[in-house]
Order: structure tokens, then sequence, then C-alpha cells
């Protein structure tokens, strides 16, 4: 996927101006969330199934989960795999970029504690950030190869810091190089199918 400089949605004013009622949206067509989450699940697909993968359940949407990743192949431990919380934006208010060149993005208290509580399956936040202004994401071909702008970045919930009591929020950063790729999903895979940890 292509890289990007910069995301983001419209600007607050402009956002405000185009908010509808649900039968607004329905007389409008697909609203462009739905697009956007449709996006993103195709692609975290794609990428699974690039690393030798598949989605064990592509719409779980409980528990603050998504869907599960479903490693195969010869592991000393049956069917490796990792729970996916699933989000995607073109908003620098909702994905922000930081001047190190890595993204934050607040989550609400309860999915922040949720998803960092221990649990028998790793758990990754998985981000779509799409170029600023994007409504709904477009696939383009040169003739050689499909490409759809942005990208996807990774965190691991194990790694964000305890939430101060109080807090509606929780601070999660992005770091850049934690690209959600078939490279990382193959390792993460192996890891976990030769018993290693998250």
């Amino acid at each position: 996927m292509a890289r990007v400089e910069r995301c983001g949605w419209w600007p607050l004013g402009r956002e405000r101006d185009r908010r509808v009622d649900e039968a607004g949206f329905r007389r409008a067509g697909i609203p462009a969330s739905a697009h956007k989450e449709r996006a993103s699940y195709h692609v975290l697909g794609l990428v699974a199934n690039s690393a030798g993968c598949q989605l064990q359940d592509p719409q779980l949407d409980y528990d603050c989960l998504d869907t599960t990743v479903l490693g195969s192949g010869p592991h000393s431990r049956r069917g490796p795999r990792f729970d996916v919380q699933l989000k995607c934006t073109s908003s620098v208010h909702t994905a922000r970029p930081l001047a190190n060149g890595d993204y934050s993005m607040n989550l609400p208290a309860d999915q922040y504690l949720k998803l960092r509580a221990p649990g028998y399956v790793p758990v990754r936040l998985v981000a779509m950030i799409l170029p600023e202004g994007v409504e709904v994401p477009q696939v383009r071909n040169d003739g050689t190869f499909w490409a759809l702008d942005g990208f996807m970045l990774w965190s691991d919930p194990e790694d964000w810091p305890a939430l101060e009591p109080g807090r509606k929020f929780g601070r999660v950063i992005l770091p850049r190089e934690n690209e959600f790729t078939p490279e990382y999903v193959r390792d993460l895979i192996k890891r976990l199918g030769n018993g290693g940890g998250r």
C-alpha cells in the first residue's frame, strides 16, 4: 500500500455541516464510515491471506474485538491466532500525526482497559490510516498491480501504560515502523505457533 504524508477528515466546521440523520444517510447511500470499515476489513483479509492465514470470524464485533487472524501449517501448537480490534480513519483528529512520524489515537477508557486486560489469545489494535479527505477509499491499477492509498499500523495493548483513575480516554501510540504487513503476521503466527509469547 502506498505511503502518505498526512491524513485527515473534513475540518470540524465542515464535518458538522455534513451531518445528517439516519434516514438522510439511507437516502444518500452508504455512509463514508461504512466504506472505510469495509475497506479496512478487506485489506486486513488480504494481508492475512498473503501471510498464509485467514480471518477466522470476519465480524466478531463484541468484547472490543472485530476479527481473529488464524494461522495454519506445521506448528508445535495447534491453531495459532491473535484477535484484532480494527480502526480505519482519514481524520487527523482521530489518528494524530506526531513530530517523529508516529501516530497517536485516543480510545474510550472502557475499550482501552478491555483490550489491555490479560487474555488467553493475544490482541492487536490495527489502524488503517487513509489520506486526508478520503471518504471512500479508492483502488488504483497501473496495469501491473493494485494499490489502495494509506497504510496499516499495529499496537500491542500489553505495552500500553495503566490508565489513571477517572480518565475517560487512553492514549495509544502507533509507531510508524509498526506496519501491519504479511511479514509481520507470518512472524507473529510463527512465534505463537512455536509456543512464543505475544
